[in-house]
């Protein structure tokens, strides 16, 4: 019996940093006239899944001209609103009733070349930003976002349990939209790592760029336990990309005051460097402690496992070493400080013995002048 997907849809999401922090109360009071509402997770996984902060999540409406093939119905749009400054487009694409797997694979390398959606979602993520302005801290606007897909699926046929579907389709060639070679068992291997399994009846499989999820009850907790791991490798790209911005401007300062014969600028650069490491630790601590899982709930495993897909840990690091770079060279620049302190009293003392020895030696011409 050839596999047709019955029900289900493709989730695409965009993410874009918008600011540095942001009121969720605020927001909440500033779209109360539209269907806004908090993240919530089933009981069961609040057991598991620890959030600080839920995020917003509001419907943005349907996208009137946008249209895909073995697509029907309309596209929503839908947005969640972080409060550590990120917006969270997603987009629902309902599947056609019947689609066989690999006009699935047709539909997934057909969204990898759509550039609509990356213009779609940066409109409705502008018009959210200006509405939600009075909400927002330190309102920036970063070029770059991230992008992911998730395959999500509620009814196959052709299948009695979703083990079975690893064996009667190429699940890798869908999660990296390849439709013009056949991957290298090797590759498969690689990609078919991520999959996990709470029962039967469901499957999740995690890579970098998309993810399958097979899920009966319909049910998009573990979409959003990936959307979140996403928000978090937005954050790290671009306090990574800050930071990079930031360490180059306080080298140039560093050296123009070099350059300059005892200049005194090293004790603001030394306050700029303190007060950039306070500031992106503070980010750090907040971004960790905006979620936590406990033991090893099937959503823990998934977000563990999306954070190494998208290899948080590695862009923690990155950043978290360049934040201890802010720490050093305030040390050093107040090290310069402290010379150039110590530069300066000692001609002060210099120039005052002179001062001293000048009105000596004038006092003693003067005396000898009236003798």
């Amino acid at each position: 019996m050839s596999i047709q997907i019955k029900k289900g849809s493709i989730l695409v999401y965009r993410v874009f940093d918008i600011a540095e922090e942001v009121n969720l109360a605020r927001v909440e009071e500033l779209l109360k006239t539209e269907s806004s509402q908090r993240l919530k997770f089933t009981r069961s996984a609040r057991q598991a899944v620890i959030m600080r902060n839920a995020p917003v999540s509001l419907s943005l409406g349907a996208l009137s001209d946008f249209s895909l093939p073995f697509a029907s119905g309309k596209t929503e749009a839908f947005a969640k609103i972080w409060d550590y400054g990120v917006v969270s487009i997603q987009f629902q694409i309902p599947l056609a009733p019947g689609l066989n797997w690999e006009e699935l694979i047709q539909l997934s390398a057909k969204l990898e070349q759509d550039t609509l959606i990356d213009e779609a979602a940066r409109f409705r993520c502008q018009e959210l930003v200006n509405v939600i302005k009075p909400a927002l801290r330190d309102v920036h606007s970063w070029h770059e976002f991230e992008d992911y897909a998730v395959f999500f699926l509620e009814e196959i046929s052709g299948i009695q349990k979703c083990s079975e579907l690893l064996d009667q389709v190429d699940i890798a060639r869908l999660i990296v939209a390849e439709t013009s070679v056949n991957l290298a068992d090797r590759a498969k291997k690689t990609i078919l790592e991520g999959t996990y399994q709470y029962s039967d009846r469901d499957l999740t499989i995690v890579d970098w760029n998309s993810a399958l999820v097979i899920e009966p009850s319909g049910l998009k907790e573990v979409p959003d336990i990936i959307e979140f791991a996403l928000t978090h490798l937005m954050e790290m790209r671009y306090y990574d990309s800050l930071l990079d911005q930031k360490l180059a401007l306080l080298y140039d300062s560093i050296e123009e005051s070099r350059a300059r014969f005892l200049s005194n600028r090293f004790t603001s650069l030394s306050r700029e460097a303190s007060a950039r490491y306070i500031e992106f630790s503070e980010f750090i601590e907040r971004v960790d402690n905006s979620f936590k899982v406990v033991g090893d709930y099937y959503l823990a495993r998934i977000f563990r496992a999306a954070g190494e897909k998208f290899r948080i840990p590695e862009w923690e690091s990155n950043v978290t070493r360049k934040i201890n770079l802010f720490s050093s060279l305030s040390e050093l620049l107040q090290g310069e400080v402290n010379v150039n302190r110590s530069l300066w009293l000692e001609i002060t003392i210099v120039v005052l013995i002179l001062f001293e020895l000048v009105t000596t030696f004038m006092k003693i011409a003067t005396g000898s002048g009236s003798g």
